[in-house]
Formats: C-alpha cells, sequence, structure tokens
C-alpha cells in the first residue's frame, strides 16, 4: 500500500514477514479491524453516502454482486475502523467460502451474511471435464467486484483474495456433499480426474484475480483468515474430510495439497473441527506447507485451552507456523509460556480498541 490507514503498517509486515519465518509473535483479531474511537476518517461519510440507493441493501444478490455497490460499501465500512497491532486492513469483497464452485457451474443463493452453493452435477458419467472459462458469469462477475474494489480503495487498505480454494471441498459444492461421498466408494478415479481439473482451474482463476490484488512488489493480502504475504499467498483446506478416514485423505486429498503448496509461495492449511484433526500427521507431511490454522468446533475446548498445547508444540515442531484461534486476554501468557514466542499468529476475540490494547500489552511483554 503506497499510503496506508494503518500507519503501522511497516512494523506489522516485519511481524508478518518473520512469522512465515516461524519467527516472533502477531497479535490480530478476526474480521476486517475494530471499531474507530475517532469516528470515520474525514470525507468517507461523503463516500458511504454515494452508493447507489439501488440496488438496495434489502436485495441481497444486488447488495453482493453489483461492483460499484459493493465496492462504496466497503470503503465506508473501512473508513469506520482501525487496525491496532497486527490486526490486517485487508477487506472482503466476496463472502463466498468456496468461490471457484460457482465458476465451475454450482448454483449461487445469497443470505445477509453468508452464500450457499447448489450441485450442478447430477450423474457423474455425463459429466463433461471441468474447464474454467474465463468468460464465465460468475468469474467475470467476481473478477469486476475485486478490480472495482481495488480501484475504490486506492493504497488505503489491502483487497483480499477471494477464498479461492482447490480441491475437493470444491468438487463437494458442484457434485453435493452427500452424493461425493458415495463417489468416494462407488468411483474414486472419477473424482481424481476431476480434481486435477479443479487445481487446474484453481491455479487459473486465481493467477487471474492475483494479477487484480497484488501491489507492485509482488505481495498480497488473502481475505479469510486475514493473511498477508511477500508473493501468492493462500488458504487450504478440507472440510469434507471430517466425514471420512485419514487413510482415504492420504490416497485423495494429500496427492493434490502436494501440488497446491508446490504453486503457492506461502501456504496455510485451515482445520476445521475436531472431526479433521485424524488428518492432522498427513498435513504436517507436507513439505511446501508453511502454516497450520485450527478452528475448534463447539463440542471440544476454544483454542486457548491447555488441551491443546501439546498439539500446538507438534505442529511448531514439525517446522510450521501456527495460527491459534479465539484466545481470551487471559489465555495469552499461559500459551506463550507453555509453546514458546516463535512462529506464532495469535488471533484475540477484541470488540474494541480498549480489549485489543489489554491483550497486546501481554504480548509485548513477551518480545522484550
Amino acid at each position: 500500500m503506497t499510503k496506508p490507514w494503518k500507519e503501522d503498517w511497516p512494523e506489522s509486515r516485519e511481524r508478518f514477514e518473520a512469522w512465515w519465518r516461524r519467527e516472533g509473535v502477531l497479535l490480530g483479531s478476526w474480521g476486517t479491524g475494530l471499531p474507530r474511537v475517532a469516528g470515520p476518517r474525514a470525507g468517507e461519510a461523503r463516500v458511504a453516502a454515494a452508493a447507489p440507493a439501488t440496488p438496495g441493501p434489502t436485495d441481497e444478490r444486488a447488495r453482493r454482486t453489483d461492483p460499484s455497490c459493493v465496492a462504496r460499501r466497503i470503503r465506508g465500512e473501512m473508513a469506520a475502523k482501525s487496525w491496532p497491532g497486527d490486526i490486517l486492513p485487508v477487506a472482503w469483497p466476496d463472502i463466498g467460502t468456496v468461490c471457484l464452485a460457482p465458476a465451475l457451474g454450482s448454483g449461487i443463493e445469497y443470505g445477509p451474511d453468508n452464500v450457499w452453493y447448489t450441485s450442478c452435477i447430477p450423474d457423474p458419467e455425463a459429466c463433461p471435464p471441468l474447464v474454467l472459462d474465463p468468460r464465465q458469469p460468475e468469474l467475470v462477475r467476481l473478477e469486476a467486484i475485486v478490480r472495482e474494489t481495488v480501484r475504490l480503495a486506492d493504497g488505503d487498505y489491502f483487497v483480499g483474495m477471494p477464498a479461492m480454494i482447490p480441491n475437493l471441498d470444491v468438487l463437494a459444492e458442484l457434485r453435493g456433499a452427500g452424493d461425493l461421498l458415495l463417489d468416494l466408494y462407488d468411483r474414486p478415479e472419477w473424482i481424481a480426474a476431476r480434481l486435477v481439473e479443479i487445481d487446474a482451474a484453481w491455479k487459473t482463476a486465481y493467477d487471474r484475480l492475483y494479477d487484480i490484488v497484488k501491489l507492485p512488489d509482488g505481495s498480497m493480502a488473502f481475505g479469510y483468515f486475514m493473511l498477508w504475504g511477500p508473493g501468492k499467498t493462500g488458504l487450504l483446506q478440507c472440510d469434507v474430510s471430517a466425514n471420512f478416514s485419514p487413510a482415504m485423505f492420504e490416497d485423495i486429498v494429500l496427492p493434490r495439497l502436494v501440488d497446491e503448496c508446490a504453486f503457492l509461495d506461502y501456504s496455510m492449511y485451515h482445520v476445521d473441527g475436531h472431526q479433521c484433526l485424524g488428518d492432522l500427521d498427513a498435513v504436517l507431511s507436507l513439505e511446501d506447507l508453511d502454516a497450520v490454522e485450527w478452528t475448534p468446533d463447539p463440542q471440544v475446548p476454544s483454542g486457548g485451552d491447555p488441551s491443546w498445547y501439546p498439539m500446538y508444540r507438534r505442529i511448531l515442531e514439525a517446522g510450521k507456523s501456527l495460527w491459534v484461534a479465539n484466545l481470551r486476554p487471559p489465555e495469552i501468557a499461559p500459551l506463550l509460556d507453555a509453546v514458546g514466542v516463535n512462529g506464532l499468529y495469535l488471533t484475540v476475540d477484541a470488540a474494541s480498541e480498549a480489549e485489543f490494547a489489554e491483550a497486546w500489552k501481554i504480548v509485548e511483554r513477551y518480545r522484550t
């Protein structure tokens, strides 16, 4: 960014670079920033007010797909936020979590805070190869939204890469998760062939979006999970693996992950829920994987609970950086005492600058 609203970005950037090297501690918070105590920045009320009256906010599809509306709404929201510590000043121009799926043909339905995808492969035997068409309407729409959001950001904040992920989660949306699980037994060769095609489509779509969001030095932000990296940076995952064995994960998912990690300069794997923990050994075996993030589900203790310390040490000892979710300030010091102070990206639950400042003071003591 040439003139970022986050004035201490140069210092935070150094800490992000160190984190990728498994050094030091980052402290952030989930989301696109905290409410700014000083109020919106000068002139930004005018920008927010200039958003078109139609399509209106009650029309979710229009609100989420009109590039001008999205970009103006985001700029107004970002103007009212602050980014203390290592909170990344990154906007999310698209709320979809598997945005390659509609670009390959799935339907998409918009809700107030999320999207739902609908399957488009009723008969695998009649399914043609999955090939990304640069003219596909959903891809064209997404690129237009990201391009306009970058233009209106004007270097004041990052515009993050949308959730452009590859692998089996994409096929689960195209085929339908229930049918896909049966396919894993009935037609594994068909799945393997489709995953190769999905990876090729992902690389093409990623590169097209990277050319829009990257800065002149090649650095970029990945919106979800608030990642920044000096090169191609991305998130990898396989949430659907909660429904099948680690052995099947190694046979079907892991080979594609090897290729995906090699494609990215900076990669983080998202482990979503305790049902996916059986895959962790395979994930840690990925030589080119840089970091691991763990999201506890409601059935298990939260991310700051001491029961996770051995797993955190295991991730770090495997040579991966670690992203720890949803800490409370009192949990920070015991965690750092237990697992060390290198290669940690901590996200604290904070609703205000004052709450975040409490956590920042704790982390600062460990930096000196």
